[in-house]
């Protein structure tokens, strides 16, 4: 089961919890008895609006030029029904009209992103949010400019959703290579069960008609985007492999169940569940426990044998993160900083694990994605340095702190997960 598609709404309540957590962390900053650490010391991040992480997820198939200009025509030409800039006269409601204006914006900018992709895969990725994001402004527009509704969009929806429903009928876990095969469709079952379980839009409050037929033109693209891509991704693999490639379900069946009860031995095997203290290395055992567990929750709710075995990869990697972090603490490292060039070894720890991990493990198509997790923990990192204007307590760093260590144990703990299931599926 996936989750539904966010609303802007839902953006902006996830950034108000955001800002509210900040609240909390400076007010425990301004109890900290420790030395200020200088602005200029700390890490030089990049722009939290023009950075990415330094790696990125990817897909084992070749995508073409010709998809991708598809897909940013489809953008183009969304965007160009709309009369930009949108003025009072076209819709007098201001609030209104800045959603459908930063939507907009959004749009232009997801489409920016995907010029300058690290991989053909992102840029995909990026297209279909820059596709949902069109299509909101544009249904929105549409519904001043030729009484679009809502129920209009909502069958192309239903449609959408029962074309995905044949397709999954009709899939086979085609190859020949279990390794390639397992990261191809456990990627592409994730990206078409975007589409299958055909919920609505999450909305918040009495969004008026306008904003409701915005909201299911960016659901009803959301779901095609994600559909055609699945089935294009799907084709392309099909096209690499020899005309008597069987199907590996029974394989990855296997592997599933294998992984499934290694983990479950881990997890017996771990130690009451720690409290969360204040205390930062305190409080990375807890969250790592806590990812640990749930790591294993989320293979039993993936869905198909092949996620089953890219959730196994992940809650392997969080095992063995939390392992090591616990072997960190009991040497007494607590994690903390005294000086900006501390934040510096952490972070740049964090992302030598990542570049290492990626080189060290046998194949890396298989945990790229936990590796591109790791960098995005970074980045978010990156952004919580980048938020302080001021002098800092090390208590006021202890967020990019947990993230740069987390990202480093995880990242550290990948070539090992990684050889466990490559034995488990050959």
């Amino acid at each position: 089961m996936t989750d539904p598609a966010p609303t802007r709404r839902g953006f902006l309540l996830a950034s108000g919890t955001v800002a509210l957590a900040g609240c909390s962390e400076l007010d425990a900053q301004s109890s900290d008895t420790g030395e200020e650490i200088r602005l200029t010391q700390l890490p030089d991040v990049p722009d939290p609006d023009e950075s990415e992480p330094i790696l990125v997820d990817d897909i084992p198939v070749e995508i073409e030029d010709e998809t991708l200009t598809e897909s940013a025509t489809r953008v183009t030409d969304l965007l160009g029904t709309l009369p930009m800039p949108l003025g009072p006269e076209d819709v007098p409601n201001g609030h209104v009209r800045r959603e459908l204006t930063e939507a907009a914006e959004q749009a232009t900018g997801h489409l920016d992103s995907a010029r300058s992709a690290q991989t053909r895969l992102s840029a995909l990725e990026s297209l279909r949010r820059a596709r949902s994001e069109a299509r909101y402004a544009a249904a929105g527009w549409a519904f001043v400019d030729d009484d679009r509704t809502a129920t209009e969009l909502q069958a192309k929806h239903q449609s959408t959703v029962a074309e995905a429903g044949a397709f999954r009928s009709e899939y086979e876990y085609l190859g020949t290579d279990p390794v390639r095969a397992v990261v191809v469709h456990g990627q592409l079952r994730n990206t078409l069960e975007r589409v299958s379980s055909g919920r609505p839009p999450s909305s918040y409050g009495d969004r008026g008609e306008l904003l409701t037929v915005a909201e299911w033109g960016d659901h009803a693209e959301s779901a095609r985007a994600h559909l055609e891509d699945s089935r294009y991704l799907y084709d392309r693999f099909r096209a690499t492999l020899p005309s008597d490639a069987g199907s590996l379900e029974a394989t990855f069946e296997t592997a599933a169940e294998s992984l499934i009860e290694s983990l479950g031995q881990r997890r017996d095997e771990l130690p009451s569940e720690p409290e969360e203290a204040d205390e930062l290395a305190d409080r990375l055992r807890y969250r790592l426990y806590d990812d640990a567990e749930s790591g294993v929750r989320n293979v039993d709710d993936a869905g198909g044998p092949a996620r089953a075995v890219l959730a196994a990869t992940d809650a392997l990697v969080g095992f063995l993160a939390y392992d090591r972090l616990q072997s960190r603490i009991d040497d007494g490292d607590r994690f903390r900083v005294e000086t900006g060039e501390d934040v510096r070894a952490m972070r740049s720890a964090a992302l030598e694990a990542i570049r290492t991990g990626l080189e060290e493990s046998s194949r890396p198509a298989l945990v790229r994605s936990v590796l591109a997790d790791a960098a995005w923990r970074v980045l978010h990192a990156d952004d919580e340095l980048a938020r302080h204007h001021s002098n800092v307590r090390p208590r006021g760093l202890h967020d990019s702190i947990r993230r740069y260590v987390t990202a480093t144990v995880r990242a550290k703990s990948v070539p090992t997960a990684c050889e466990q299931v490559v034995d488990a599926l050959e």
